[in-house]
C-alpha cells in the first residue's frame, strides 16, 4: 500500500496515511483513508468519499465529500493523482458535491496528468437522445426532498421525472 503525509486541518500535524479502496451496499467504490499508527497498524482516519444512490454516475466515478470534518480533501486526492475532478458536481442537501474520476491504483502518487477541468470528460452525455440508443445523461441537479430531477438542455433548466420527459417538455418550452 503507497502512503502518503495528510496534513491535518485541525492540528496542522502532518499524518501518515494510505488509502483503502472498500465498497458500498450498491458496489459504488468508497474511498477510505487508513492513519498508518507504528503501534496500532492502520486505523480509519476518514472516509472520503459519499454515497447517494440515486445519482448516475460511471463505473470509476466516486462523489467527494469535501466539506465538514473533510475540508479540503479533493485538493490531496488530486494532489496524489488519486482522483481527476470533473465540473460535475451534485446536490445533497445543503452542499454541493464534486465528482470525481477514480484513478487506478497503479498512478496514484504519480504526478497528475493534465487533463485540464476546461475540459469535458470523454463521457460528456451532450446530445444524447433516447432515440440514440444510448444510456440517458444523469440529472445536473436533483431535488431530494421532491424527488424531481433537473436536466440543462439547450440552456434551458428543465425540472421533469425523467429525461424522456424533459425532452418532450423542450419543444413546449421553446414555443414561448
Amino acid at each position: 500500500m503507497k502512503q502518503f503525509t495528510l496534513t491535518s486541518p485541525f492540528t496542522c500535524e502532518d499524518i501518515p496515511v494510505t488509502v483503502n479502496i472498500r465498497q458500498y451496499n450498491n458496489g459504488r467504490p468508497a474511498i477510505e483513508l487508513l492513519e498508518i499508527d507504528p503501534e496500532h497498524g492502520y486505523t480509519p482516519y476518514m472516509t472520503a468519499s459519499v454515497n447517494i444512490p440515486n445519482v448516475l454516475l460511471e463505473d470509476n466515478e466516486v462523489l467527494i465529500k469535501d466539506y465538514s470534518e473533510n475540508e479540503g480533501i479533493t485538493n490531496f486526492l488530486a494532489k496524489h493523482n488519486i482522483v481527476t475532478p470533473t465540473n460535475n458536481w451534485v446536490k445533497s442537501g445543503y452542499v454541493d458535491v464534486q465528482v470525481c474520476v477514480l484513478n487506478p491504483e497503479s498512478e496514484w502518487g504519480l504526478t497528475p496528468s493534465v487533463y485540464s477541468l476546461d475540459e469535458e470528460p470523454e463521457y460528456d452525455s451532450a446530445g444524447f437522445t433516447m432515440s440514440d440508443n444510448k444510456m440517458a445523461p444523469p440529472p445536473d441537479e436533483i431535488n431530494t426532498q421532491t424527488g424531481k430531477s433537473m436536466w440543462i438542455i439547450k440552456d434551458y433548466k428543465i425540472w421533469a421525472d425523467s429525461y424522456e420527459q424533459a425532452l418532450t417538455l423542450l419543444p413546449m418550452i421553446e414555443s414561448f
